[in-house]
């Protein structure tokens, strides 16, 4: 008994350890594994460490496997904050940032990340959109790959996001209602209902949201910011045959928002807002037996977004800004179709040797209407085109088990049609090595491709306050990519120790015009990340888990900068990314008993760069340091649960972002308390 004991305080005290200073900061200058020879590795996942839970509440919590993070639909359901997609992403992966309004930075990477769902690709929406494409309550398990890139997977490769829908079962139906409420007039509703009859299942879910802060205001009291949101989503599976299914997954999106105003513009009675909708379908085929394996995916998606400005009020005077020089009012309709086809095949020669050769192809089509009018009287910016590109892939992949080792090597290329023509080989080489039964090494080096979306590259003409416009053409990003790292297992438990650096050619950033979300990007000539992750999940007790992770990162640019609104420009030598946070952490506990559930987590994070002095360096400030808890205590009977959230338990006040030359202020979300009732069925 003592041992066990002795266990479940070393793992409390890893976490606790794993938690930084809570001060302020000052501000800077500038389950058990399986072993590798029982298994052949499958080649639609990166090269990580299968780790076996057979305790399922402990699947409440995150768990961490070399630079890949599961997360559970019960730890999606146990966080108190589970409303939006980068909230979950956050509060889970180690060195995840969440910025402004739900965007995500991983590995001080800008937002170059890429989704997946039920093995298909599923495009990102235009710029400027804040609608998650997968609603964190339709997820059964979300896989998060950061680093171990197998050449399956190509586009934005800060982060893959893999997502496993919820399905629906042959039998009775099941299904739930979920009402939330909470502070700001935030109401959602939430519908489910799975079943099957026969070879069909299906899984069904509605959800219609409303609040009084959808965007992360810019001041502290939310002004001008309410929100809409509704989600509809099915999924239907039929089985062909023992070893054949057909998916299909659909879902369409609205939502309706305010443009949160600065008290001094609310006073005059500006009103700016953003509608958006969204309608994807995915028809996936899979076949899979002892030998070999066959995925064949039809994708479509189509995204609009219209900002509609209020230019007799932008553009107006007020008691804090008299002077309309710099104001400007924006209007924009933008709409892009999105279709694709996605190939996988596998073949396993030997009995731990599997080849895999795969093909992508996506088109983009659309149209632009843009428009900036300024207060200083100079010409409108527009920007009217039609959007049209096209993106080919094939890769050839090689995984192998000899002996302790896990190796995957194979490569891919990768051809981007848009305004310019542009293409890259990108080898990859992803080992692990079983130094026992419970330790693990892996070493990754992954050469990326990553092109700026065809959408948000605009063909501005004219001239305004917010800067000059200058056509050029954006090239893609080209990155070299290094991880060492390892893990430890033992008794449910993982350890995981990494460090990665990336260079990076062109670097692809992006900023905000006026003061949308609407993005322009460009390219800094050169580029560089740095970091070291700790983590650690698992069990303390049979009711107790946890997790905890830090991470510590520098992402620097420098060189010229070109395009979006930036004339060339060359930084007199590397400066921080705007996007940059040096220290980030995270840590949850979760306990369950009986009917009795309580859970906590909380996020710590450094803050992110912003200003700019006479000599023109940029982001040598940095926001203040904020730590903030969220939790949950719920109570289960029957088929019914009640759960009490609060979010920022603490209250504390925190700028996300400051006003730059890349982007506006904004504030993090004051404490919150709310309820959460759950009926099954």
């Amino acid at each position: 008994m003592r041992r066990i004991h002795a266990r479940r305080w070393a793992v409390a005290a890893t976490l606790l350890a794993a938690l930084p200073c809570p001060a302020p900061c000052a501000t800077p200058a500038g389950a058990d594994a399986a072993s590798p020879g029982d298994e052949i590795f499958d080649p639609k996942r990166a090269p990580v460490i299968v780790v076996k839970v057979t305790a399922k509440k402990h699947a409440a919590v995150p768990k961490q496997s070399g630079s890949t993070t599961t997360i559970t639909a019960q730890s999606i359901e146990n966080k108190a904050n589970s409303s939006s997609f980068s909230s979950i992403i956050a509060s889970s992966v180690a060195g995840a940032v969440q910025s402004s309004s739900g965007d995500l930075h991983i590995r001080g990477s800008h937002g170059q990340y890429t989704y997946y769902l039920d093995g298909a690709p599923l495009p990102s929406s235009v710029s400027g959109s804040f609608t998650d494409l997968i609603d964190p309550k339709n997820i059964e398990t979300l896989k998060v790959y950061t680093g171990g890139f197998p050449s399956y997977y190509g586009g934005n490769l800060a982060a893959v996001f893999a997502v496993n829908a919820k399905a629906g079962r042959p039998g009775h139906p099941t299904g739930l209602f979920q009402q939330i409420v909470q502070g700001y007039e935030t109401y959602e509703t939430i519908g489910q209902t799975s079943g099957g009859v026969g070879r069909v299942s299906y899984f069904l879910s509605g959800i219609r949201g409303s609040t009084d802060r959808r965007l992360d205001p810019v001041s502290q009291t939310p002004l001008h910011d309410s929100g809409s949101d509704s989600v509809v989503f099915g999924k239907f599976d039929y089985q062909a045959g023992r070893n054949d299914k057909l998916t299909i997954d659909t879902a369409h999106t609205d939502s309706e928002l305010q443009i949160p105003n600065e008290p001094d513009r609310q006073a005059i009675g500006q009103d700016d807002r953003q509608v958006e909708n969204g309608t994807f379908a995915n028809v996936i085929w899979k076949h899979d037996d002892a030998r070999q394996s066959l995925l064949a995916a039809f994708y479509s998606h189509t995204s609009q977004l219209r900002y509609n400005g209020d230019p007799v009020h932008d553009l107006m005077a007020s008691a804090d800004n008299p002077d309309t020089s710099g104001l400007v009012s924006t209007f924009e309709n933008q709409k892009a179709n999105y279709a694709g086809v996605r190939t996988d095949y596998s073949v396993r020669v030997a009995r731990r040797h599997t080849l895999g050769v795969g093909f992508d192809g996506q088109t983009v089509t659309g149209s632009e209407q843009f428009k900036i009018l300024s207060g200083n009287g100079d010409a409108p910016v527009t920007d009217n085109h039609n959007i049209g590109g096209n993106d080919q892939s094939a890769y050839l992949q090689d995984d192998w088990t000899p002996g302790r080792w896990q190796i995957n090597f194979g490569a891919r290329y990768d051809v981007h049609k848009a305004v310019i023509e542009s293409s890259q080989l990108s080898p990859r080489l992803n080992m692990t090595y079983a130094a026992g039964p419970h330790d693990h090494f892996h070493a990754y080096y992954d050469r990326l491709f990553q092109p700026t979306a065809f959408e948000d590259v605009r063909q501005l003409s004219g001239s305004t306050a917010i800067g000059n416009t200058v056509v050029t053409s954006i090239k893609p990003e080209r990155d070299d990519f290094y991880e060492v790292g390892y893990q430890h297992d033992h008794s449910g438990v993982t350890t995981t120790l990494s460090a990665y650096y990336k260079t990076a050619k062109d670097v692809v950033d992006d900023t905000a015009l006026g003061s949308t979300q609407i993005t322009v990007p460009f390219n800094v000539e050169k580029g560089y990340v740095r970091g070291l992750e700790a983590a650690v999940d698992g069990p303390i007790t049979h009711d107790l888990s946890g997790y905890a992770n830090y991470a510590r990162s520098w992402a620097k640019n420098a060189g010229a900068i070109t395009g979006g609104i930036f004339s060339s420009d060359i930084s007199p030598g590397y400066f921080y990314a705007d996007h940059d946070q040096t220290d980030t952490a995270a840590v949850g506990l979760s306990y369950s008993h009986g009917s009795i559930g309580v859970n906590l987590d909380g996020e710590y994070g450094s803050g992110l760069p912003y200003g700019q002095d006479d000599a023109g360096n940029v982001n040598f400030l940095r926001v203040p340091s904020h730590f903030i808890f969220n939790g949950g205590l719920s109570v289960k009977s029957g088929h019914s649960e009640i759960e009490a959230t609060v979010i920022n338990l603490l209250n504390q006040p925190y700028v996300i972002k400051q006003a730059s030359a890349f982007s506006g202020r904004e504030w993090g979300q004051g404490r919150t308390f709310g309820v959460k009732f759950t009926q099954t069925f």
